[in-house]
């Protein structure tokens, strides 16, 4: 008798334990999309074979601000269900394609939960800026 006790316990626990390791995010947008997006044809090139069958780029969108600056966000989708983290930075470059050096070229950190659409966005440095370039590595 005690020993169906323990085993039922033990079931009970399991049933209610086992979902709590998926941890699923609950969203809520607008359905009414009243937005334009500056959508940008965009190129690829995988380098890394693991972070290119994690991670898809949705789309990537363009914005100039009213200062001059460039406003580039970035949507990616983790395809895996577990959690994942990489780095990634912007680079930028002016109209003539020479790279602009900023002090803002550090690799940034990133945690993606397992499923997660997520966005990477970034302001360019100063007006001179008119393409960049969004590299991304493995942690």
């Amino acid at each position: 008798m005690k020993m169906k006790l323990l085993t039922l316990s033990a079931m009970v626990l399991a049933m209610f334990a086992l979902p709590a390791c998926n941890a699923p995010v609950n969203t809520v947008e607008n359905t009414d999309k009243v937005m334009e997006k500056d959508f940008v044809r965009n190129k690829r090139v995988v380098t890394d074979e693991g972070l290119g069958d994690r991670l898809q780029i949705v789309s990537v969108d363009k914005q100039e601000l009213a200062t001059g600056l460039m406003k580039v966000q970035v949507s990616i989708k983790n395809t895996r269900k577990s959690d994942y983290k990489f780095a990634y930075r912007f680079q930028w470059f002016n109209e003539s394609g020479m790279e602009v050096s900023t002090s803002a070229t550090t690799w940034i950190e990133k945690d993606v939960i397992g499923g997660e659409e997520f966005f990477l966005s970034a302001v360019s440095p100063n007006e001179r800026c008119k393409d960049y370039k969004l590299m991304m590595k493995s942690l």
